[in-house]
């Protein structure tokens, strides 16, 4: 870790205690259940890590404990990790969970991928010659992913916490290859399974969860090969969940929650002008694809936000009905709801990092330890969009450690407000 980072994580430590001898109340907790939304990150799932780990004991200072997590692709580990910490004081699980992510290292989540890259390039090229060779895996081998799944998160603890109360709800989101819909893997002793939403696509399976659940949530679409999920409730091929919900608030909303909090690695709203209006070099392949991921993971949850925002002013304006979306006919309610993320116009921090640790901490001699990262930086090529598409794959301590630093530094512009609004944090943030 940085010396920079060290003072910052120091800092935030003890502003983080201030806060919470200053907010702690003395009147019995707020009433409602309290819902996480972790958006779908690869990677930059050490950022969701990042503002969870403020945002946590910030709650519970405040009365409020989530209950209920829902997740997509990196931000289902997130939900399935702190879901099995769920028993624990808020500030040991927002640091077990810190602990966890500064441990993971690319060769637990993906093998090597120069013996790989080859096999794959090769069955390709059959398949152009009409060889019957299937395409059915991913570039990547993500098999130890997996078994660090399986060893880091305490499996027993989920249930366990599911079984006592402690924990409503835990989901995750992966597509169905099959289908092409949603399917929202839920485990809830006494939650009812929602009704699919058919405008949406979005259906609801009962599920015992373990790894398998994840690494479908995580499969990213050519890079990772789908996992198949066989119980007595599903079977089928499954993909990353963020190919068509990365952000799944509405299911937060159908398990019931009364306040929601959102966490994404991408702003909760755009500028209304762009900052700049230089035409530049026109874009590369590998920019309209960055700009194509960017629009399928943020766009829909902009939607939502926005959509949860407006129906939060009607019903507050006195007005009533039943929800127009899924088939559950929920009537309108108020879901308060906090976003916590980048800022509007913050350019993409987070990519920016990927380039600063390809450039700098994998320069010279050390590129030759990371021969992987090297490969696939060369792949993308020197594009705008590089450091966007390696920040997701760039499992390496150096990133890992700032992007929690990240996380916790926008969880703190996030709460800032707060101070101003009689310590109601519960409005959608930007």
């Amino acid at each position: 870790m940085t010396e920079t980072a060290q003072r910052a994580r120091q800092q935030d430590r003890e502003e983080q205690r201030e806060r919470t001898q200053r907010g702690r109340r003395e009147e019995p907790p707020a009433e409602g259940t309290v819902g996480i939304v972790l958006a779908g990150a690869g990677a930059r799932g050490a950022y969701e890590a990042g503002v969870m780990s403020v945002l946590l004991p910030e709650l519970d200072n405040r009365g409020y404990r989530p209950s209920v997590f829902v997740g997509t692709s990196a931000g289902a580990i997130n939900a399935a990790l702190f879901a099995s910490l769920a028993h624990l004081d808020a500030a040991e699980a927002a640091e077990r969970a810190l602990t966890m992510w500064r441990s993971v290292r690319r060769h637990m989540v993906f093998k090597p991928v120069l013996p790989t890259l080859p096999f794959a390039a090769m069955r390709y090229l059959l398949r152009l010659g009409n060889m019957p060779v299937p395409m059915t895996g991913g570039l990547l081998d993500t098999r130890p992913l997996g078994t660090a799944l399986a060893g880091m998160l305490s499996w027993r603890d989920l249930h366990k916490n599911l079984r006592t109360g402690a924990v409503q709800a835990v989901a995750v989101a992966a597509t169905a290859s099959h289908t092409g819909r949603t399917e929202i893997f839920i485990e809830s002793p006494n939650i009812r399974t929602p009704e699919p939403d058919l405008i949406r696509a979005v259906d609801y399976v009962d599920a015992h969860l373990t790894p398998e659940h994840i690494m479908a949530s995580a499969a990213i679409p050519v890079l990772f090969p789908p996992v198949r999920i066989k119980t007595e409730e599903t079977d089928g091929w499954y993909i990353d969940g963020g190919v068509r919900l990365n952000a799944p608030i509405e299911p937060a909303l159908e398990l019931g929650v009364e306040r929601v909090v959102v966490i994404a690695t991408d702003p909760g709203r755009r500028l209304e002008k762009p900052l700049g209006d230089h035409a530049g070099m026109p874009p590369t392949v590998q920019d309209t694809f960055a700009q194509l991921l960017n629009g399928a993971l943020s766009d829909s949850m902009m939607e939502d936000l926005n959509t949860l925002r407006d129906v939060n002013q009607l019903v507050r304006a006195g007005g009533t009905g039943v929800m127009s979306r899924g088939s559950s006919g929920r009537k309108y309610r108020v879901v308060d709801c906090l976003f916590a993320g980048p800022a509007p116009g913050d350019v993409d921090e987070l990519g920016q990092l990927a380039n600063t640790v390809l450039s700098t901490g994998m320069a010279g001699l050390r590129a030759l330890q990371h021969p992987e990262l090297r490969l696939l930086s060369m792949l993308i090529g020197p594009t705008a969009s590089r450091g966007e598409l390696m920040s997701y794959l760039m499992f390496e301590p150096e990133f890992i450690d700032e992007a929690i630093e990240l996380g916790r530094r926008d969880a703190m512009r996030v709460l800032d407000p707060a101070k101003d609004k009689d310590g109601d944090i519960w409005s959608i943030s930007d």
